[in-house]
């Protein structure tokens, strides 16, 4: 599993131990180039000075310049050599039997190289005679690696407690992240208060998203309380009527009363059935679901719900008619759009008078699309219209019904961003249900 403690540890360390590493080669890059320089000038200097010595043609005593036992290991730093005429006549203890570079051409002049190890210069003097001086490669890295373990040393030994410290500032820094996960594994189904939490710049963001998380959760619960609660209400008013016509037709004997009572537990056991189904359609509404990409053609879904809702209407000696271009685009699925119609359009023939004329009309207009039910009843004012929308509130008892409908309408047009109003019914226009839906 990842983790970001971790994580950041292991990054912390490596621009830690990556830094000091360059640190040091940085150091000992420039350390080495600047005394490098600095040397090579001593050593064309201390040459030209021993020429200056030897240029009257006098050899310098051999004694003067040889080591005793105790500076013996000053040789491995720096050697001369004179050289007369192609032979040695003078060299320091410890100097190579050769010449460190070649005695040739005079007329060029002093000439600085490095070779086998060595930083060599040779300064030719009069009479095919020659001065050479040497310091050794070795013997400066040693000086500059020494001059960098002394610089770097406060660092090397400061890594560790530099470790000690980051440690604990990302243990402190991701404490505010420790307690924020604790105290959402705190929480259960009867603690779903916001997250009250020290204000930290970085987890603003989270404790935002499950506040809303918590905020969603508790509207979804409170919905589904209400909703069961409804439920069992009406569901119970329901059985309590189909038992009681159920023990009507069982305790008479009459056939035509019991025909009546039978009549009477059908009606009941069709208003219980529609209630079920409302009730179901009704717990399907997803309130995320507004936001997925859906279309379809309202126009077609208008024309299956006039034929399903003209059985009911000839019943009635109702007619239904649609008034609608051939086709048009809405930004609901179909079977949303179906529910909508479907519910508007019953209502509409169950609560108007026999024979009243009941249809549909679809018209386009500024990137909406209005969708009027129009019926042969009154309309209902603004109140009515608030009152009914609740759940399982019914317009007049007598007509068969679960009281779901607008219910139902009302939420899906909340989830997909429609409107609904009502118009009254007015000379030469009837009343109408107008949907405004989204177009596609």
């Amino acid at each position: 599993m990842f983790s970001i403690r971790r994580f950041l540890m292991l990054a912390l360390v490596a621009v830690i131990l990556g830094g000091g590493t360059l640190l040091g080669w940085g150091t000992y890059r420039t350390l080495y180039h600047e005394l490098d320089e600095q040397y090579d000038a001593e050593l064309v200097q201390s040459g030209r000075l021993m020429a200056a010595f030897w240029n009257e043609g006098h050899v310098p005593d051999p004694a003067v310049a040889r080591l005793d036992d105790s500076e013996h290991r000053y040789q491995r730093y720096f050697v001369y050599q004179l050289w007369d005429g192609g032979e040695r006549v003078l060299a320091s203890d410890g100097a190579p039997r050769d010449p460190l570079l070649p005695l040739e051409d005079p007329a060029a002049g002093g000439r600085y190289r490095e070779v086998g190890g060595w930083h060599a210069y040779a300064m030719p003097l009069a009479g095919d005679r020659w001065v050479v001086v040497a310091e050794s490669d070795a013997a400066r890295r040693s000086l500059v690696a020494n001059m960098a373990a002394t610089v770097l040393l406060p660092y090397v030994l400061s890594v560790p407690v530099i470790l000690v410290l980051v440690w604990l500032a990302v243990r402190w820094g991701l404490g505010p992240l420790t307690r924020l996960a604790r105290s959402v594994q705190e929480r259960d189904a009867n603690n779903l208060a916001p997250l009250r939490h020290r204000a930290v710049r970085e987890l603003a963001p989270l404790t935002d998203a499950i506040n809303m998380l918590l905020a969603r959760l508790v509207g979804t619960l409170e919905r589904e309380k209400r909703f069961t609660a409804d439920a069992a209400h009406e569901l119970r008013t329901l059985l309590m009527a189909l038992r009681l016509h159920a023990d009507n037709a069982a305790r008479l004997s009459d056939p035509d009363e019991v025909s009546a009572s039978l009549i009477q537990l059908r009606r009941a056991v069709d208003r219980a059935s529609r209630t079920v189904e409302q009730l179901m359609n009704l717990s399907r509404l997803d309130p995320q679901a507004g936001g997925a990409e859906a279309r379809c053609d309202v126009v077609a879904v208008a024309r299956d719900c006039l034929a399903l809702i003209a059985p009911l209407a000839e019943q009635r000696g109702q007619t239904v008619a649609l008034d609608a271009p051939d086709q048009q685009a809405v930004a609901l699925p179909a079977e949303v759009t179906d529910m909508l119609v479907r519910n508007l359009l019953d209502n509409a023939c169950r609560y108007s008078p026999e024979g009243a004329a009941v249809g549909v009309r679809v018209r386009a207009a500024a990137g909406q699309v209005l969708v009027e039910v129009f019926d042969g009843g009154p309309g209902l004012t603004a109140e009515q219209q608030s009152r009914f929308t609740g759940r399982f509130s019914r317009g007049r008892q007598d007509v068969p019904g679960a009281g779901l409908g607008l219910s139902i309408v009302d939420r899906i047009l909340t989830i997909y961003g429609g409107a609904l109003r009502y118009r009254l019914r007015a000379e030469g226009q009837p009343a109408a249900a107008v949907m405004t839906l989204p177009a596609a």
